[in-house]
């Protein structure tokens, strides 16, 4: 007789910035699916303010912590709430968001059918569409929003873990860039696998001057382990897109510079990443042709200088990367010694609860990930 696998406990981390309002309404959309063991963690990455202690002074559950990340970015603050969740599976979303009833539990349903799957992604749906730059947003494509479940991994899918899905087709890119597997605003990962590939890194991210990237930088981390990442479509939040069209236009560009960022990264690390870069190309320019939805969007009032934002975000990539790569440096300690202790995988200045303010960079939402 099969012994039923016990669901891992699970944290949710949520980043506050100076967005008090918004994110009460998302923990109380979370409180209400937390089980034994599970637990919130409010990551307050404006707390000079002192308005997020403030407004959620009125909510009176010990499931719930609030936590100190003062040097703004978004890498930086999730780091901070994975050293504050002591649970087994970490689930992540936004203060700009609200989970489905049943979010919770989508999410964590995956990591019972096997040790192999190290981390799930699912759907992050418009809140609303209310205004243009809302409507623009989602007409170039929004947030991934594949409606089958998929695995993801590189090579064949691990015997067993057929069923969870069909393997994802990744891009001209995949495995290099991640961005058809997933989104920050809907992502958890198995704490031990973040303690074995490392925190979020710094230089980049909301709040840094490269403006995106984190959240698929990690799931590129995640694959190389070998293990998978399990995509379900159960699992849904709905995210307040931008209101503004200028807004968006900085959204797109940091979509723009996050991707070359994030290449950036990869050729540093790897240089013959280079090599593969080049020879994809021709599947990269079939992908971003003029006119096609993903640079024109569906709705024919889109700008098109929407494109012409992407474009300068990816010319100006890879300089943002290396001068915030020089400004916010990771501690590398061994792998023993984060088996050790948690803490040693943070970076410098994250692991404490008020870390000196930092000059770099402005902090904002975090943002959709382009699908190249």
């Amino acid at each position: 007789m099969t012994q039923p696998v016990r669901r891992p406990s699970a944290r949710v981390v949520i980043v506050n910035w100076r967005q008090a309002e918004l994110t009460i309404r998302a923990a109380r959309s979370i409180r209400e699916q937390l089980g034994d063991g599970d637990g919130l963690v409010v990551v307050d990455n404006a707390p000079h303010t002192g308005q997020t202690r403030e407004k959620l002074a009125g909510i009176t559950d010990t499931r719930m912590s609030i936590v100190s990340a003062s040097r703004p970015g978004l890498s930086r603050a999730r780091n901070r709430g994975v050293l504050a969740a002591r649970g087994e599976v970490i689930v992540f979303t936004d203060d700009d968001a609200i989970v489905d009833p049943h979010w919770l539990t989508a999410m964590i349903d995956p990591f019972t059918a096997s040790p192999y799957v190290a981390a799930t992604t699912g759907i992050a749906l418009p809140l609303e569409e209310r205004y243009k730059a809302q409507r623009w947003f989602e007409s170039r494509g929004g947030f991934p929003k594949d409606m089958s479940p998929r695995v993801w991994c590189v090579g064949d899918v691990p015997s067993g873990l057929e069923a969870l899905g069909e393997k994802g087709d990744g891009g001209p890119l995949f495995p290099i860039t991640t961005a058809r597997v997933g989104a920050g605003v809907c992502m958890a990962m198995r704490r031990d696998v973040l303690m074995e590939v490392g925190p979020f890194d710094p230089a980049l991210g909301a709040g840094t001057s490269t403006r995106g990237g984190e959240d698929l930088d990690m799931f590129a981390r995640i694959l190389a382990t070998g293990d998978v990442i399990v995509h379900t479509p159960d699992a849904l939040v709905h995210h307040r897109h931008r209101v503004d069209e200028a807004g968006l236009d900085k959204q797109i560009r940091g979509n723009g510079s996050g991707m070359a960022a994030l290449l950036t990264k990869a050729i540093i690390d790897k240089p013959s990443v280079l090599g593969t870069l080049i020879c994809r190309i021709p599947g990269i320019l079939n992908r971003i042709k003029p006119g096609g939805a993903r640079v024109a969007g569906t709705d024919d009032d889109v700008p098109g200088s929407l494109t012409k934002s992407e474009i300068k975000g990816f010319l100006e990539g890879p300089f943002l990367y290396l001068s915030s790569r020089r400004r916010n440096k990771l501690v590398a300690p061994s792998r023993d010694a984060r088996a050790a202790d948690p803490a040693q995988g943070a970076p410098t200045g994250a692991s404490g609860g008020d870390d000196a303010p930092a000059s770099s960079g402005e902090r904002g939402a975090p943002e959709g990930s382009p699908d190249a």
